[in-house]
Formats: C-alpha cells, structure tokens, sequence
C-alpha cells in the first residue's frame, strides 16, 4: 500500500521584488528543483501537465498577489 504523504503546497514569495524564497510542502520538506529533460519528459508524454494556476503581482499593489485558479481570482495580501 502506498502511504499518503503531502497534501499541501506553502509558496514564499518576496511581496517587494515578487522573487521566489521557498517552496514547502505541509511538513516545511523544500520541494524537489527539476531539470528541464524531466519537465521535457512530462510534457510530452501522454498525460503531460494539465494547467492548475497562475500567481500575479502588480507594480501598483506590490503587497498583494493575485491568485488565479479554477476559473476565479483571488486577492492575497500582507
């Protein structure tokens, strides 16, 4: 039997400069970095990569993110 592990993703991001800091799952493990022949390798298999979201900052709001996912955008601020 497989055991479950993480169910969740904590993306840190610099609200000033909107740069990556960390990438954790629910027990603060860093996520894995990939090389572009794995992405290369997903991507044209027959699953591929199906498209979940997109985070977006604007010059005029640097203290907010935009998170759009699922059809809908939500607003994170700090």
């Amino acid at each position: 039997m497989m055991q479950a592990g993480p169910k969740h993703m904590k993306i840190k991001l610099n609200v000033e400069t909107a740069k990556l800091v960390k990438v954790v799952d629910d027990d603060e493990n860093e996520a894995m970095q990939v090389t572009q022949a794995e992405i290369d390798q997903v991507y044209n298999s027959p699953q591929g990569f199906r498209y979940v979201g997109t985070i977006l900052q604007a010059k005029n709001s640097p203290g907010c993110m935009y998170l759009f996912i699922g059809g809908n955008i939500y607003k994170i601020c700090f």
